[in-house]
């Protein structure tokens, strides 16, 4: 069995029921793929039965959707020649709608927002000068306060630890 998960169009849809009442959907589904060429649409006949054909025949013809399944390869004879079928069988089906165009061209991207009272002028960088032999480090005022009220747990070992 061949599981895959694909994003498809569903071009034609026909429908009947089995012996319990469940029902079936079956048609050609488009799918896509990149190819030598760039991008190339192709067809593929698919069935499905119970909640996913409900959803598919609910959608009616040409909804988007990503459907999960796996391909069913029926041989058909045709005297010397078999011929292999493939068949999308869909065991889930999620229907989803086509983005029009792209959404990440610079035409239509979101410009950030400057609040107004963000200035040049009101914006003041202050720079310290760093004494260059100095090498040592304060502990920052947070370290501090957990050293003095203690918070850090620690753990006392009377007997050396067996490894």
């Amino acid at each position: 069995m061949i599981n895959t998960t694909a994003t498809i169009a569903i071009k034609t849809i026909n429908h009947t029921h089995d012996r319990e009442g469940n029902l079936i959907a079956f048609g050609i589904a488009e799918f896509y793929y990149r190819g030598k060429e760039g991008t190339v649409a192709d067809e593929v006949p698919y069935r499905s039965k119970g909640a996913p054909a409900v959803v598919i025949n609910h959608q009616g013809e040409g909804v988007h959707g990503t459907a999960e399944g796996f391909i069913d390869l029926q041989v058909d004879n045709k005297g010397e020649y078999k011929e292999k079928i493939a068949t999308f069988v869909i065991r889930n089906f999620v229907s989803v709608e086509p983005i029009d165009g792209l959404s990440q061209t610079p035409n239509n991207s979101p410009k950030p927002e400057t609040p107004n009272f963000v200035t040049v002028e009101s914006i003041s960088v202050s720079v310290e000068p760093v004494d260059e032999h100095s090498s040592k480090l304060e502990t920052p005022n947070f370290a501090k306060e957990l050293l003095e009220n203690s918070m850090i747990p620690t753990i006392k070992v009377d007997e050396p630890l067996p490894f």
